[in-house]
């Protein structure tokens, strides 16, 4: 094994044993936004997987309303069918088939009642997860910015140039304000 050095990691340390300021500054720097990106990195990912969960509960909850509505429909089809015993049914047996009739309606109407609720509950949890994705997606958005001016910070300390310091500070602001947004939008 080589103990040669790379070109940037020699300036670097010759930098930080020159006491270059800017060297410390871009450390400095670096560390603070490397903090920053740890913290966004979990918040995304939270917000990730209570995003995942909502739209979970979601299509389960649309499975089970596509179960009611079958039920609804085989309640539907069983009343057709008393109606139609009714009608080539002698008299003695009317009031027999009328009974189950008024019994299937008044299940459908049960049935119905707890499907449009679910329904409900299923664009309750498909808002939730898009809720949640919203602010994700600017985390996202963030730590782009935010490894964006990690990397131009590590340019820097190659360079010495001043005003590449500039724009990573910048793309670290940018990075930063975008976050700031994210978590009031949680």
């Amino acid at each position: 094994m080589s103990n040669e050095y790379a070109p940037h990691e020699h300036a670097v340390e010759h930098a930080a044993h020159a006491g270059d300021p800017l060297s410390r500054w871009v450390a400095v720097f670096t560390a603070i936004l490397a903090a920053i990106s740890g913290l966004l990195h979990y918040e995304e990912g939270v917000l990730q997987t209570k995003s995942l969960l909502f739209k979970n509960d979601a299509v389960l909850l649309q499975s089970k309303t596509s179960d009611e509505w079958n039920l609804y429909q085989a309640q539907s089809s069983k009343g057709h069918l008393m109606e139609l015993a009714a009608e080539l049914s002698g008299p003695e047996k009317q009031a027999y088939y009328r009974d189950q009739i008024a019994k299937y309606e008044q299940r459908k109407k049960e049935i119905q009642a707890k499907a449009h609720d679910m329904e409900k509950q299923v664009e309750e949890a498909n808002l939730q997860s898009e809720r949640k994705e919203h602010p994700q997606h600017m985390f996202g958005q963030a730590l782009a910015l935010i490894n964006v001016a990690i990397s131009l910070a590590a340019i820097t300390s190659l360079t010495s140039s001043r005003k590449l310091f500039v724009l990573a500070g910048l793309a670290g602001v940018a990075g930063i304000g975008v976050s700031i947004v994210a978590f009031l939008n949680i």
